[in-house]
Order: C-alpha cells, then structure tokens, then sequence
C-alpha cells in the first residue's frame, strides 16, 4: 500500500496545477456598467459599500434580476456568486465564513423553494446568533405580472417561513426601498445580539429600469452599529463578589468570537487567580495555560463563584452540580435581549444571580479594570496556586487517556484526532469542524478564539460540509488552511458542498470519521432498551450505514476533490494525512476518509 500513496504524492502537484487559478474563476465577459441601471444593480452597489465578498447561492428565476447585476454590473466580485448545489449548504457556508471571517456574510435563496431548502441552515445561524443577510426573490407582487410557476412560489408573506427565527425581515417590493432595506437588515444582523436577517427583493421590482437621472437619496440607517456599554453599578458589583470569593471559575462560551477577547480573558483570569473552562464546543483561551482546567468539570463544583462569559448554555453548564453545590453565577452576556418565544433553544429560564448586558469586549474590559483595583496580586496567586496544581493533574489524566486508546485495533476518534493534529500542527491551521461527542481535551494545542469555530449550536445534521468550505474560504483569504473532522452522516447529508470547494479552488483538509452509523442514535435507542428490558443488540437497526458500506473516497472524487484511500489500519492513517496535507496546502480540496470505532 505504501506505493499507492507516493504515487498519489508524486502526482499531487499535477492534480492542483489542474485547478484554475481563483482569480480567474467565473470572470465574466464583456465590459460592465459603470452606474446603477436596473433596480437590482441598487442591491449590488449596497452589497459592495457594506464589505460583501461572496454571495453563496443556488439559482433561481425569482432573483434573476439579482444574478444579472452580480455577473454584469458588478463584474462577479464583491460580491462574487458561489454556485451551491442545495440552498442549505449556501447558507451553511455563509454561516461558517461569517464565524471564521468575522466579515459580513450573506447567501441568497430561490423564492418559497429555496427558502424552505435552506430553513434549517437559518435555524443553526439563529441559534449561532451568527450576523447573515439572506436575499430571496419574491413576486412578483402584482398578480398581472406573474408567470404560472410563480403562483405556486409566492406567498403572502413569504418571511413568515423563518419569522419566528431571524431577527427582522422585511420584503422590498419597489427598487426605491431596495438600499434602505439591505442596510437595515446588514446593521440589525450585526447588532448586538447578532443573528440572521431576510430580505425578499420582488422578482419585478429588481427588473424595473432605472430612471435616467436617477440619483440615490442620501442613506438614513447607518452600516455601523452602536456597542452596548456595560452599566458601571452593575460591573462594582461583579467585582465586589469576585473580590469576596474563595474561589472562582471563569467560563467563557460561544458567544465569544473576537480574538481580541482571548487576550482580556487571560488578563482576567490571572487577576483573579480563578480556574478557566471553555464551554462545551468552544475555544477561547490557550489549552496549555497553568489555569485552564477545560475538561475537568469538578472545577465547577469546587468554586464558589462562576463567571460566564458569552455562555449559551449556563444550566447545561452547572447540570450535575445543582444537588451538591449550587456557586454564585456571574453573567455577562446579551441577556433576553433578541429572545423569541417560538423555539425554547435558550433552555428554562436563565439561573444567574447577577447579569451584566453588554457587548463582550467592553463588559469584560470594564470588568477586568475593576477587578485589578480590588484583588491584590498576592490574593490572586493565593487563589492560583491550587488551580494550577489542579491544571497539573489534570494534564497527566489526559495524557494518559489519549495513550490508553492510542493503539487500538480499530481506529479510536482520539488517534484520529491526535494523528490529525500531528499533521497540522507546524501550518497555519484554522480547525473548522472537529468531533462533537469525543474530541480528546489536552491533546490539539489551541491558541484562542479564531483557532476553532464551533459547531452548528442548532443541532441540524448537515451543516458540517458547507460550513467546512465556508470557513476553510475565509481561512484561505487570510493564509491560513481550513481543517475539519467531521461525521459520516453529516457528510453524506450535504456531500455537494465538496463541488463548491473544489470548483472555487477553496483549499481544505477535510476528515471524515465513518463509524458507519448515526451512533448517538444507537446509544439512545440502547437506553430506552435497557430501561424497558429489551435486546440491547438491536439498537443497530436502522442506524447502519452499513450493507453496503458507503465509499466516502469514491464519492469524494467524483465531486473532484482529492480523496487518499479509504484508511482503516491505524498504521496507515499519518501517511495519508500527511499526502492529503500536502494536497490542501498547494490549493486542493483534500479528503481523508477515515473507519474509526464509535467512541
């Protein structure tokens, strides 16, 4: 087998040296218009002011308008069109560009159809509290103009399909509201809690001829938003609690998306002499700090007061811990601010006993300024002193339990994890997906925010591919290379989005971990068995993907994407990654389809 991979590394240069060069992919012909003639050129000239780079999308007649302006008023760049083959994986990619961009992002979607494609991407960006633009057609709203087909896409409203979810929609009907409402929704998106937006454009509207003469009326909705400051009585009061605390947890979440935020939590973490974790599928501090205890959960328990910081999920935080110590809890966040009473994805009602609403960054500037004038360095090296003892431990049990799985007969998750790490470790990586239920702490060396960009928080299955290309896009435009591990059943759902990958010469490495099942189903199915005295043999069934088993390679290739062989030999993992490596960092879209064991 060895042969097989260096001739695949031998040939590695001649696959990429196939792929065009990004800059000229999809250029359009022709010269372009240099003023806004068409009502759609209005919404491409406001996409560009407002720092649009890419409008991920699958074609549709009711923005055809739109398409056109894109191609041959705007020349296809900024934003450039991004061809999906499924609405979801557009919107995913937007979802995961915006959190490994930190730059506006939208995707736009085909009418009533698209929409409903797309919905549950929309879902997983509201949850995400993710700022996106989606851009439907609509229409058109004069029932004279309408075509057949378009009876059976128009509805009345048609924002009522995502209503409940996005923070504001709106749907523009005449081109003269086409550049307010695209402001507005850019600005409520990003504002503060962020979250997505829908803009459905009429399929007329965007076809009307510009008047000539015509001239844009000065913009009333500003593209910059106001920072929600922290109340100073409210930040004395955190400080006179953390002051008083034996000990202390700082925990901070997936709210936390600036790496200037990495930075104040260390400086806040050692003026407190407090314990750190990150929340549940999230990075914000570096894992090798003497004061991180993220996968020590009895760090929680021992302290008497915990400080969340952008949590999303503070209940799920303390589970486990309210029977047998219930800490002070400390809140910085957004608050209910931006709640919906549609989806219960924000949990019972919240449990903090001090909550300070803020923007993050000036709520834990104020904080940390506050904390330095009333906790002597000596209190907080008191304080440190055994949560770095804690730390030690802790590093140890690690260890040892990555080594305990390392040579199974099977590939575990945590070799695989560990052998991709080995891979990467001396590139500049932005890991964009990784293993949600079994991603070994202590083993991947994460530097802050920015080195992880979560995961769908919503829960819909099938994000992970187009979320990989976006954020691996959004690593590529900075220099760095796109890494994700992601599951065999979020891959097969979305398998197109490697298309996309590929045809815009978007590089990444991506690994699938195929258990072959929908596990966590099988676990539960396991449960109720038990619980009721049944066969626990048979929580297979209907779970498998197995009979046959799917090859995720073949189908890897045929998208165009280079796809090593399929690897279950532990011994042949490395060298796969490493040619698959190799493969992403000349520009390819690279696949290593990976058999592992469920846990």
């Amino acid at each position: 087998m060895t042969d097989r991979v260096l001739a695949d590394d031998a040939a590695t240069m001649d696959f990429v040296s196939e792929q065009p060069d990004p800059a000229n992919i999809e250029a359009p012909a022709g010269s372009t218009d240099e003023q806004p003639a068409f009502g759609s050129d209005l919404v491409v000239s406001a996409l560009r002011r407002l720092g649009y780079r890419y409008l991920p999308m699958n074609p549709g007649s009711s923005w055809r308008g739109l398409h056109d302006s894109v191609v041959n008023y705007g020349a296809n760049r900024d934003p450039q069109l991004l061809l999906c083959l499924h609405e979801e994986i557009a919107v995913s990619l937007a979802h995961g560009y915006a959190k490994g961009s930190g730059l506006p992002a939208a995707a736009a979607v085909h009418d009533l159809v698209g929409l409903m494609h797309a919905s549950m991407a929309v879902y997983n960006a509201a949850c995400d509290q993710v700022p996106l633009l989606l851009l439907g057609g609509s229409g058109p709203a004069d029932p004279t103009k309408r075509r057949p087909v378009d009876w059976i896409h128009t509805a009345s409203t048609q924002g009522d399909l995502v209503r409940d979810y996005v923070k504001w929609d709106a749907e523009a009907i005449v081109p003269e509201v086409f550049t307010s409402t695209i402001e507005r929704a850019h600005a409520i998106s990003r504002s503060g809690p962020p979250g997505p937006t829908y803009v459905s454009l009429d399929a007329d509207a965007q076809e009307v001829a510009l008047p000539d003469g015509w001239s844009e009326l000065a913009s009333a909705s500003a593209a910059h938003t106001d920072v929600r400051y922290p109340d100073p009585a409210v930040v004395g009061q955190f400080a006179s609690v953390l002051a008083q605390a034996r000990s202390v947890t700082v925990v901070a979440g997936r709210q936390v998306r600036d790496p200037v935020m990495t930075s104040l939590l260390i400086r806040l973490v050692e003026a407190l002499g407090a314990a750190y974790q990150d929340e549940r599928n999230t990075v914000c501090f570096p894992t090798f700090h003497q004061q991180n205890c993220t996968g020590d959960r009895s760090a929680i328990g021992s302290s008497d007061v915990v400080l969340c910081i952008g949590v999303g999920d503070i209940p799920g935080l303390l589970a486990g811990h309210a029977n047998t110590h219930r800490p002070t809890v400390l809140e910085i966040s957004y608050g209910d601010l931006g709640l919906r009473s549609w989806s219960q994805e924000r949990g019972h009602h919240p449990i903090s006993d001090l909550r300070l609403v803020s923007d993050l960054i000036p709520g834990t500037s104020a904080l940390l300024t506050e904390v330095r004038s009333r906790i002597e360095p000596a209190q907080a090296a008191g304080r440190a002193a055994p949560v770095r003892e804690r730390v030690t431990a802790l590093h140890t049990k690690q260890q040892q339990s990555i080594a305990a799985r390392w040579d199974d007969e099977v590939i575990s998750p945590t070799r695989l994890v560990g052998e991709v790490w080995n891979a990467v470790r001396d590139i500049d990586w932005m890991l964009v997906l990784r293993n949600t239920r079994s991603f070994p702490e202590g083993l991947w060396e994460f530097n802050g925010v920015g080195d992880f960009l979560g995961h769908s928080v919503g829960a819909g299955v099938g994000y992970g591919p187009g979320a990989m290309v976006g954020g691996s896009l959004a690593a590529r435009d900075v220099g760095r290379l796109g890494v994700g591990i992601i599951g065999d059943g979020d891959f097969l759902m979305a398998a197109g989005a490697l298309w996309t990958a590929v045809h815009y010469r978007i590089p990444m490495l991506m690994v699938v971990n195929d258990n072959s099942s929908f596990y966590n189903d099988e676990e539960h199915q396991a449960e109720v068995a038990r619980h009721r005295g049944r066969p626990v043999e048979n929580a297979w069934i209907g779970m498998r993907m197995a009979s046959p088993r799917i090859d995720i390679a073949a189908l890897a290739r045929s998208y165009g994407a280079y796809a090593t062989e399929t690897v279950a030999d532990p011994a042949r993992l490395a060298v796969n990654l490493a040619v698959a490596r190799d493969v992403a960092l000349a520009g390819g879209a690279a696949v290593v389809h990976v058999h592992t064991s469920p846990t």
